[in-house]
């Protein structure tokens, strides 16, 4: 067969060790529109059903203030001061420049700072306030200083089985290559075709809605799907939800994963969001993005106000979904790719069933971001 099965999210990807079975060159081309996370990013093989996945933190560049600041004040309360640090310029909303003096005092989550920094004017704030971080600065003779470690973080991820068991007998396994357009004929009977849909479809659901279950604690194990491994830009009440426009959609999506140090150049789009770009007045195009080894042609778009990003149509994602990726950060771990394993022969029937056993690995959860809870969409 061609090689045109290791497309991956936009490009050719490597399979590494992974090992690539017949099945699974059927499944990653006649599903690759409708399963677009399962058969178009990068497998790579993994060896327990247990793992995990290991991210790497970026100072943020942005905190909250948890109490509000007078003029006069010397002292900072933050939600969170631990990515701080001595020497650390601050932006408040007022635009005044703050420099922190001492190292942060953490359990207490204030800093002690020089205000109106850089010629700016001291002014007030409130809780709630964005703050952001500007930079570092030092003397460049200083010793001894508490800096930030910012040490990798370890999330555990469960390899679910799925399986979907086929039993047929009788005119049924007669129906053997049928066709589904001109041209186009399964490569398999109906029913074992039928079963495979329903296997790929529990795969690119778990993907995106699993929550996740220890197979210590139950008996069959539930991989994280992307809305809980996305725990960092995870907008499930969006502002303007009722009239969500496309700078809202950018605010929740692309800006999010930017400001956290991440490169989005995928979205993920439930159906109805590209009704959604075209209320917008940017009506999407389609990219040559080739055909599969069955002549279909694979789904990538792309959107004017988006500049390139591409854009993918998920047809398993519920209504008013998107999902902003940072995809060189997104694979499938396998332990076993789809398989069939058949049980035997039985009068006139045979009995099988389609398996595979594995689980989405993304890194970074601040590189990308899942938007949900939009109810309606407005052009203005």
């Amino acid at each position: 067969m061609p090689s045109s099965y290791l497309q991956g999210i936009q490009a050719a990807f490597d399979n590494q060790a992974q090992i690539v079975n017949d099945i699974y060159v059927v499944t990653s081309n006649w599903f690759v529109n409708r399963c677009p996370i399962v058969t178009r990013t990068p497998r790579v093989p993994v060896g327990s059903t247990t793992f995990s996945i290991v991210s790497r933190s970026f100072r943020p560049r942005i905190a909250t203030l948890a109490a509000a600041v007078a003029a006069t004040d010397g002292q900072i309360t933050l939600a969170d001061v631990s990515p701080l640090m001595n020497g650390d310029v601050l932006e408040l909303a007022s635009g005044e420049r703050v420099e922190i003096i001492a190292d942060p005092n953490v359990a207490a989550g204030t800093v002690s700072v020089r205000r109106a920094a850089e010629g700016t004017t001291a002014g007030t704030g409130n809780s709630g306030d964005t703050i952001r971080l500007i930079s570092n600065s030092r003397s460049g003779t200083e010793i001894n200083q508490n800096g930030i470690g910012i040490r990798p973080v370890g999330v555990t991820q469960y390899c679910q089985t799925w399986q979907h068991p086929v039993q047929v007998g009788g005119s049924l396994q007669a129906s053997a290559g049928y066709q589904t357009s001109p041209g186009v004929r399964t490569p398999f009977e109906q029913v074992k075709m039928d079963a495979l849909q329903n296997l790929m479809d529990d795969m690119e659901s778990s993907s995106y809605y699993g929550r996740g279950e220890d197979p210590s604690v139950a008996t069959r194990p539930k991989q994280k799907g992307l809305k809980a491994l996305l725990s960092v830009n995870n907008t499930v009440s969006p502002t303007n939800a009722g009239a969500y426009k496309a700078t809202d959609f950018i605010r929740d999506t692309l800006e999010l994963s930017r400001a956290g140090g991440g490169d989005p150049d995928v979205l993920l789009l439930s159906t109805n969001f590209m009704l959604g770009l075209a209320t917008w007045g940017q009506a999407v195009m389609r990219v040559n993005a080739g055909t599969n080894v069955f002549g279909t042609p694979i789904d990538v778009f792309e959107a004017p106000f988006l500049g390139g990003l591409t854009i993918i149509e998920a047809p398993l994602l519920k209504p008013f979904t998107a999902v902003a990726l940072t995809s060189s950060e997104v694979r499938m771990r396998m332990k076993r790719n789809e398989f069939w394993n058949p049980r035997g022969i039985r009068g006139d029937s045979f009995e099988g069933d389609w398996m595979a056993e594995g689980a989405i690995e993304i890194e970074n959860p601040a590189h990308h971001a899942w938007l949900e809870g939009v109810t309606a969409f407005s052009a203005t």
